[in-house]
């Protein structure tokens, strides 16, 4: 009795796991790459505050344009334990040969806060770096945070940080004079509020302008 007792609690154990291995394959089935398209990065939180987390795929498309291959983000939300497209957009991720002498652009995503923050870095003697925050907001993701640095050793560094929800922008440049071993450090501070936010489908790194009136310079974002 006990050595039957015993074998029937091993066999439900063994239809219990394969049972999970099953759902666990048939979540991992439905996300399929779609074809000729390769999976630079990928990422997991919860971005609709649901307390449920969404799935975020960075694609290489593999279509040529000016700059090398365009890239797609895909986010996949849990639908019946089966991950389903929810979300797509085309743009916010820079072309594969947009970094110039660096190289691919692209350094990654991930969530952060309940947003997606996209990270590229590029450039030859003059390097820069963007760094753009989504939030979903109003029926999509539109673009609440950008940070830029660009510049070059022995020249002058810039850092530029936007926070779009408020309108608040932070401006520093600083100059570098090696061979006399001087720097000299210039801020500035404004408020530019947009009527509406870019949303992240269709938005271009690095293509977004904004000038400031008193040092009479030009940011791209």
């Amino acid at each position: 009795m006990k050595k039957r007792l015993s074998t029937y609690i091993l066999v439900l154990f063994i239809f219990s796991f394969m049972s999970c291995k099953n759902q666990e394959n048939k979540k991992s089935e439905i996300i399929q790459t779609p074809k000729s398209f390769k999976i630079l990065d990928e990422t997991k939180g919860d971005l609709d505050k649901d307390g449920i987390s969404e799935k975020v795929i960075v694609y290489d498309t593999e279509k040529e344009t000016d700059l090398g291959t365009e890239r797609q983000i895909f986010i996949y939300k849990i639908n019946n334990d089966k991950w389903e497209l929810w979300k797509k957009s085309v743009g916010a991720i820079l072309p594969s040969k947009h970094g110039g002498m660096m190289g691919d652009p692209f350094e990654g995503i991930s969530i952060e806060r309940n947003c997606i923050v996209i990270n590229h870095f590029g450039g030859s003697r003059e390097k820069w770096n963007y760094t753009h925050r989504f939030r979903y907001q109003s029926g999509d993701f539109q673009l609440i945070g950008a940070t830029v640095n660009f510049g070059s050793p022995c020249d002058y560094f810039f850092n530029f940080d936007y926070n779009l929800s408020n309108g608040k922008i932070n401006y520093e440049k600083k100059t570098e004079d090696c061979e006399n071993e001087s720097s000299k450090t210039e801020k500035e501070e404004m408020v530019r509020k947009l009527e509406t936010l870019p949303t992240m489908n269709g938005f271009y790194p690095g293509n977004n302008e904004l000038k400031f009136p008193k040092p009479e310079t030009t940011i791209y974002y």
